[in-house]
């Protein structure tokens, strides 16, 4: 099979750019909202391109997930706001408020890690799968660093890591060839 990549190329090294640009003040969130449509946009039009749905599929499972982990920390933050309010006006001498509910927020937090390194996963296999269509390894290899980078994200450093895992992305996408030959 043969297959001209260079719109699906050119929308995910946009996207990957604009997701780098999500640490700017003022204009990150609207540049990581999107970088995540473009990254989309291209897996999509990839895995049009390769017949694989495998490569766009695994990305809207991080996405779903990362969804989750997003709706479950706000839901626990109201939670906690509403938790305090309520607790201090029927206990306002009570010490043991802040404990029920700093392990109720330990907990929370620790399934909302544990999502985002699934989601994590789940998007590094779909740039494993982009790899082995594209020959390009440094798809490989930003996708394990973005993975590596969840991990660390506890202490801080993984977001370091992740801005280089979307710049290795992103430069992978502009590299990836115009022409792809297969044999399938």
């Amino acid at each position: 099979m043969n297959g001209n990549v260079s719109t699906p190329k050119l929308i995910g090294g946009i996207g990957a750019i604009l997701l780098i640009l999500t640490i700017t003040p003022h204009f990150g969130a609207i540049a990581g909202l999107a970088g995540i449509v473009l990254i989309f946009i291209s897996l999509n039009m990839f895995s049009k391109i390769f017949n694989d749905p495998q490569i766009f599929k695994n990305a809207l499972i991080s996405f779903i997930i990362t969804i989750i982990g997003g709706f479950l920390a706000i839901f626990t933050v109201g939670a906690i706001f509403f938790s305090l309010f309520t607790m201090v006006r029927s206990h306002p001498h009570s010490s043991h408020i802040f404990s029920h509910i700093g392990i109720g927020t330990a907990l929370v937090l620790t399934v909302l890690y544990i999502l985002l390194i699934v989601s994590a996963h789940y998007l590094k296999t779909s740039f494993y799968l982009l790899s082995s269509y594209t020959g390009v390894n440094l798809y490989k290899t930003g996708g394990l660093l973005y993975f590596i980078g969840t991990i660390l994200m506890i202490v801080v450093l993984g977001v370091l890591v992740n801005l280089v895992a979307w710049v290795l992305i992103a430069v992978a996408f502009f590299t990836t060839p115009e022409e792809i030959k297969s044999e399938a």
